[in-house]
């Protein structure tokens, strides 16, 4: 993996052998998530199938930023209390990724839930004398963390001493003492939108939220934590400087970041750049071409099939470039469906072990999805040559048939239709009996609505979750 910190790709090494943990950042919840966002969640969602392909126990945690700025702002101007305002968004961002079939976290903390962790953090660093009071708000005085700007690469020369800054997006280019916990506005007074601490009426900091949150449910230190690259600065430099200050341990031992989506050359959560799912699928006003609509499918393998750490340009010819690639591998499963050779192949073995072996060896690289790609189709290429000479049977197509679908819980784009009940339907029913036995039902929920949207109707039973086809 190419870790952020040290600039290189590095040899995966988890610190408990076997088992990885991971924490993402996620969503803001007071609008619905935009495309760079949707490949945030999809790259997350990649790097921990994959790890569960190779046999590791993967913990996965992403947090939901639901008190901040931005749903102050918003709960505000819809008129709605903070609660139903965010549960909205939250609802949202949950059936958006049922329809890229990102696998649910284990977890989804609320940062509203964790002010408790958020205080005493601030009160370790108060005690530690990396933070001080100023107008009854509390900053980090990142004059006294020698280690700022390691992650970023951030100039520590145009560090302003004592300058401060209240927002939690600023300037990228000049580092301020920082906000850990933020003096409430008169309005956010009225609304009751504040906790009450001995430093008065406050509320935390988008950078402190998710270094307790993360330091909560994984530990001081954890394996890896991953989000987009416009987050490096300042919001992981400042997330990761809260943590070491209080422990001297570094949060993750792994910054593993995706580029952003470019729309027209723009950002795609710059202000006129916006395009959500419901766009690309036809259920919004705003369809970009009306006559045509993509299926999630289709938008999941337009995300994934450029390298995440490489910016991904967006059109609709990409999206039909996308719609043809699948249309290939649709063909191809078709046809080993519906084979009619009666003769074995006899380098059958050989054939598995290339589909196997072609696709770990391009994503043990870097996660290296254009290679993995490439072997697919090439392996595809190889497979509609021996169909058309009969020189496959069922048999055989079956064995093709599962290789494909072992490699597909990780890819998530191959379709069997209703002749192949493939592994990654499996593994997410082993989720829900996980999720249904710790009582999480939200992700019990999450998983069965994915299910639904597959054509599969989940029954529960006493002891274990089944399936059958709608």
């Amino acid at each position: 993996l190419f870790n952020t910190m040290s600039k290189k790709k590095e040899t995966f090494e988890p610190i408990l052998q076997g088992k990885v943990s991971i924490y993402s950042c996620g969503p803001t919840a007071h609008a619905r998530m935009h495309l760079g966002e949707c490949r945030r969640f999809l790259f997350s969602d990649l790097l921990c199938s994959y790890l569960e392909y190779r046999g590791y126990l993967v913990t996965h945690i992403m947090n939901i930023t639901d008190f901040d700025d931005k749903t102050i702002n918003g709960s505000e101007k819809a008129g709605m209390g903070m609660a139903e305002f965010t549960e909205k968004y939250i609802d949202m961002f949950k059936n958006d990724l049922a329809v890229l079939k990102i696998s649910p976290a284990a977890k989804y903390p609320r940062a509203s839930k964790y002010v408790e962790q958020m205080n005493e953090l601030t009160e370790k660093l108060l005690d530690k004398g990396f933070a001080y009071e100023k107008f009854r708000s509390i900053y980090f005085d990142i004059s006294r963390f020698p280690d700022y700007g390691k992650l970023s690469g951030i100039d520590i020369n145009k560090i302003r001493i004592g300058a401060t800054v209240d927002l939690d997006d600023y300037e990228k280019d000049n580092p301020r003492d920082f906000t850990l916990l933020k003096r409430c506005r008169l309005s956010e007074l009225k609304r009751g939108i504040y906790i009450k601490t001995k430093w008065g009426n406050i509320r935390p900091s988008w950078h402190i939220q998710c270094a307790a949150i993360s330091m909560k449910h994984l530990g001081e230190t954890f394996d890896i934590h991953t989000s987009s690259r416009d987050l490096v600065f300042p919001h992981h430099e400042n997330e990761l400087a809260i943590a070491m200050a209080v422990t001297g341990k570094p949060l993750a031992n792994y910054w593993v970041h995706c580029d952003q989506v470019m729309i027209d050359g723009k950002k795609a959560d710059e202000k006129g750049a916006g395009i959500t799912l419901d766009d690309l699928t036809g259920k919004s006003d705003a369809v970009l071409e009306k006559e045509r609509a993509y299926s999630g499918r289709e938008i999941r393998y337009w995300l994934l099939s450029t390298h995440y750490r490489k910016p991904l340009k967006f059109s609709i010819s990409r999206l039909e470039d996308a719609k043809r690639s699948l249309t290939r591998i649709d063909d191809c499963i078709n046809t080993l469906l519906n084979i009619q050779g009666r003769n074995s192949f006899s380098d059958l073995k050989q054939l598995l072990y290339d589909i196997r072996q072609g696709f770990i060896s391009a994503m043990d690289d870097d996660l290296n999805i254009s290679a993995a790609l490439a072997s697919i189709f090439k392996i595809i290429k190889k497979l509609n040559i021996l169909a058309n000479e009969k020189r496959i049977n069922k048999r055989d197509a079956r064995k093709i048939l599962d290789a494909f679908s072992q490699i597909d819980s990780v890819l998530k784009i191959f379709d069997f239709g209703d002749h192949h009940f493939d592994h990654d339907i499996e593994n997410l029913l082993k989720e829900r009996d996980r999720a249904r036995k710790e009582k999480n039902w939200n992700v019990a929920d999450n998983i069965r609505d994915q299910l639904k949207s597959r054509g599969i109707i989940v029954k529960d039973q006493k002891i274990s979750t089944c399936a059958v086809s709608d």
